[in-house]
């Protein structure tokens, strides 16, 4: 019995004493101060221009879908002008389409941006190639210093007449 009260005692130790709960006043606090009615005003203030900020990045969720399929058909004209039309137009085309990538940004997922910049960037190598294609080739005309240098090897082979001479 003895080890039972004293792990009794010792338990009893163990806890702290609790103090008694407050009772619940009857009458309402203290009206609160001005400065902190203002306070909580602004911090209302607060949720709900983040609340509307957050329903403004949802319809630009729903506007990046409209701008991704408008890229996909700017860039599928100006492959298509690529292939068959004037280089002119397709850069034309192409130019309209990185204005178009640049005012979008803000709406777009980082990997659709990525994905956007990395077609432009082959459309622009595939202009430069086309443009390349088509412009004309050099031809193989003499020039002075080929002629030159054939008039030079002609009068190698024929003997000095005389040093004041040459």
């Amino acid at each position: 019995m003895a080890a039972a009260a004293a792990g009794g005692a010792a338990a009893a130790a163990e806890e702290p004493p609790q103090a008694p709960a407050p009772a619940p006043s009857p009458t309402p606090g203290p009206v609160l101060p001005e400065r902190l009615q203002r306070r909580e005003a602004e911090r209302q203030q607060g949720v709900e221009r983040q609340r509307r900020q957050r329903e403004a990045r949802a319809v630009q969720e729903e506007r990046s879908e409209v701008v991704l399929a408008a890229l996909c058909r700017e860039r599928q004209a100006v492959e298509e002008l690529l292939a068959a039309g004037p280089p002119d137009e397709a850069a034309a085309r192409l130019q309209a389409l990185q204005k178009l990538l640049t005012d979008s940004v803000r709406c777009l997922a980082p990997y659709e941006l990525r994905q956007a910049q990395e077609a432009v960037a082959r459309l622009q190598a595939a202009l430069a190639e086309r443009r390349q294609q088509l412009q004309p080739k050099k031809r193989n005309a003499p020039s002075a210093n080929s002629f030159n240098l054939k008039q030079n090897q002609m009068w190698a082979g024929l003997p000095r007449a005389c040093s004041r001479c040459w």
